[in-house]
């Protein structure tokens, strides 16, 4: 068995760490910034046109994310077939990140939503072949390890973005964008002179393992990515709605807005590590189910709640501890059930799924939010709803008595 690297495993994370900082903006911030009325900022959008725009990632990434995840699988470059995709998208998104933020100290919506536009193309442009560079150099028996460490390297990022996210706000909304991208930037750098990927390629055997795809491994597939499909229905119709939720109902400031995202994420770092240890022991399909569920019942019990007290925290910190579980085993788990020669496709695929969920998400949530008696108090019901589907999609999984 070939040794684990945990030091080049946190070097091939460095792209999901500038894309959580990013995200971290987009998923925290941006709901805010759309809603909030011009004299505190922002663009006084309702959440019907709020979570159009918060589709608009999505809706780019559905037809950009196979596109440029099979073009990295393709690319033989000097620099390697990842790396360029990496590192040109990412360098494109903080500077049109910053470009956005200027927008925005302008209140100049259309030059804003253009700009926010190309940022969200740039990050798709980066994101099929981020995320492939770390299994490509994987090995199978490593992929749960190395996904626990990658999910805690952007956890963390997420974390730094939230926090950034509060110190910034009171500044100014348009302030986000710069510091987001201050901190995007230098992480772009370390990987580019850090990760030789041609180099790397040329001493190390091949990590990606041919994997055989019977029937009964193509509709567990088709159940797994339905499983993702519903999953990121809930979780981003969650975070695409917090922010708006957390001031709305539950009163909080500019700088108190992201605590329940924070804590959600704080959590999903003590648990990624133990859920992949979990995994080894007890299989992939009876942790994505355990988190699920956790998930479903702390958003129970969060819908009964009317303020940020010791109930709502424990709510946020057992979601944080349930989407660790899942996250922690969704993608490994396709990556086994998929041709080893094709992981930028089969990164794409997953991407695509998971993107087409986050599509439909916030302008369905924003939608009910606008349109039913409940408000955004439809939004834990919404995503426990969802969380259901995703439960049983998986449930039918007919999991392999040996997995990686």
């Amino acid at each position: 068995m070939e040794k684990f690297s945990v030091k080049r495993t946190l070097l091939l994370s460095l792209p999901y760490a500038w894309i959580s900082i990013f995200n971290a903006v987009l998923d925290n911030g941006l709901p805010v910034i759309l809603t909030a009325s011009p004299e505190d900022g922002g663009l006084a959008l309702n959440f019907t046109l709020k979570g159009i725009v918060m589709a608009l990632d999505n809706i780019l990434g559905l037809f950009l994310l196979p596109l440029f995840g099979w073009l990295s699988d393709k690319s033989k470059s000097r620099w390697g077939k990842r790396t360029p995709f990496a590192i040109a998208g990412g360098v494109l998104a903080a500077l049109l990140w910053i470009g956005t933020g200027l927008a925005l100290g302008l209140q100049s919506k259309w030059l804003f939503l253009i700009l926010l536009g190309g940022s969200l193309a740039s990050i798709a442009f980066s994101r099929p072949a981020s995320l492939a560079i770390l299994p490509d150099f994987t090995p199978l028996e490593h992929r749960r390890t190395a996904q626990a460490i990658t999910d805690i390297v952007s956890i963390l990022c997420t974390v730094a973005g939230i926090v950034l996210i509060s110190l910034a706000a009171p500044h100014g909304y348009h302030t986000i964008f710069y510091a987001s991208a201050a901190l995007m930037l230098p992480l772009i750098a370390a990987f580019l002179f850090t990760v030789k990927e041609r180099a790397w390629t040329a001493q190390a055997a091949t990590t990606a393992e041919q994997n055989t795809t019977d029937s009964a491994q193509t509709n567990n597939r088709i159940l797994l990515l339905a499983g993702v499909f519903f999953f990121y229905v809930a979780y981003n119709g969650l975070v695409s709605s917090l922010s708006n939720y957390a001031v709305d109902i539950l009163r909080l400031n500019k700088q108190q807005f992201v605590l329940p995202q924070g804590l959600t994420l704080l959590a999903a770092v003590l648990f990624s590590i133990p859920s992949a240890k979990l995994a080894k022991r007890f299989a992939r399909k009876r942790l994505l189910l355990l988190g699920i569920a956790i998930m479903a019942a702390a958003f129970a019990l969060a819908s009964l709640q009317k303020g940020l007290g010791l109930a709502m925290f424990a709510c946020f910190f057992f979601t944080g501890a349930g989407f660790a579980a899942a996250l922690t085993n969704l993608y490994p788990f396709l990556l086994e059930l998929s041709d080893g020669k094709k992981i930028g496709g089969a990164t794409a695929a997953f991407n695509m799924v998971m993107t087409l969920a986050m599509v439909i998400t916030p302008i369905a949530s924003g939608f009910l939010s606008d349109h039913t008696r409940w408000g955004l108090k439809i939004l834990f019901p919404y995503c426990i709803a969802s969380l259901g589907l995703s439960f049983l999609s998986v449930l039918f999984i007919k999991e392999r008595k040996k997995t990686a």
